[in-house]
């Protein structure tokens, strides 16, 4: 969905005439309003998404039960977008009830299910119970590896978020070895100049730079910056978060100058996407005001 905005009209259009067409409690009525749910949740509006989802949940309830795999799939939207409006536990209520219905529905070793682990482990991860989220995300490494072999996407997504449960401990070597099994598939899969692969190789500069090496944590940070100039532009927020950590990593490497460089560059990105008060733009001043 490229262009939330203009799928959004379509949908609304579809949603009307579906209600004219079978009534409020119709399988095409709860299809539009998820449409409508997950378009607003990319544009960022999570209550407008919640406000939607919820009205397709009951009605895939109302029409298939309540041991549906839509059903599990309206109840894991749900979690998706409390998530992201940062009420993880009210997430992880809608995630288990998803993840039992795909359990009883596909059994345990189905790549739905493996879906439902990750969601639960990146909550509990996020409300700082990284040891908890190691035990979902070693059982969707499990069964991932199961249905796809070793060399798959989603086991690599796996490995990264194994690695960021570990960072999350302080085990930072450990993150080093399953972020570098991550990225080896990802490269496999995408090729060198993707997104993804990126995000492994600034990961293993975080880990290097908490490791105190820091000239090694800038040869990561170059490397995912020069993908995500490539692929978004210069002026992105993710170009923004490249330039940042390169910042950061000079000025404790006390070369103020380079550090001034990226950062400042880091800062009018932010300010330019999100405003003079959005964290990260605060963020990125508070390390130039510290030079």
């Amino acid at each position: 969905m490229g262009e939330p905005k203009k799928a959004i009209g379509y949908y609304e259009q579809a949603l009307e005439i579906d209600r004219a067409v079978y009534g409020d409690q119709h399988p095409n009525v709860a299809r539009e309003l998820n449409n409508l749910g997950l378009a607003w949740k990319a544009l960022g509006d999570h209550q407008k998404a919640i406000s939607y989802c919820e009205q397709a949940l009951e009605i895939w309830k109302v029409v298939y039960g309540e041991q549906h795999p839509h059903v599990g799939i309206g109840l894991n939207n749900l979690g998706l977008a409390w998530y992201a409006l940062g009420d993880h536990k009210k997430a992880i209520g809608y995630y288990e009830q998803a993840l039992e219905i795909w359990k009883v529905v596909y059994g345990e070793q189905h790549p739905q299910v493996a879906t439902g682990l990750n969601n639960l482990g990146e909550a509990w991860r996020v409300l700082g119970e990284p040891r908890k989220a190691i035990g979902y995300y070693e059982l969707a490494l499990a069964i991932d590896r199961a249905v796809y072999g070793d060399q798959h996407p989603d086991v690599a997504i796996d490995l990264n978020n194994l690695g960021l449960a570990w960072y999350a401990l302080g085990d930072h070597n450990k993150a080093i070895g399953y972020y570098e099994q991550a990225l080896a598939i990802d490269r496999a899969v995408y090729g060198d100049q993707h997104p993804k692969v990126a995000i492994r190789l600034n990961n293993l500069g975080l880990a290097w730079a908490a490791l105190g090496d820091h000239q090694k944590a800038i040869g990561y940070y170059e490397q995912a910056l020069a993908i995500w100039k490539l692929v978004y532009g210069e002026q992105h927020p993710q170009v923004a978060t490249g330039l940042w950590n390169l910042g950061a990593a000079y000025v404790q490497l006390n070369q103020k100058a380079k550090a001034k460089h990226y950062l400042e560059k880091a800062y009018q990105i932010f300010f330019h996407f999100f405003g003079a008060d959005h964290p990260d733009t605060r963020g990125v001043k508070s390390w130039l005001a510290g030079l």
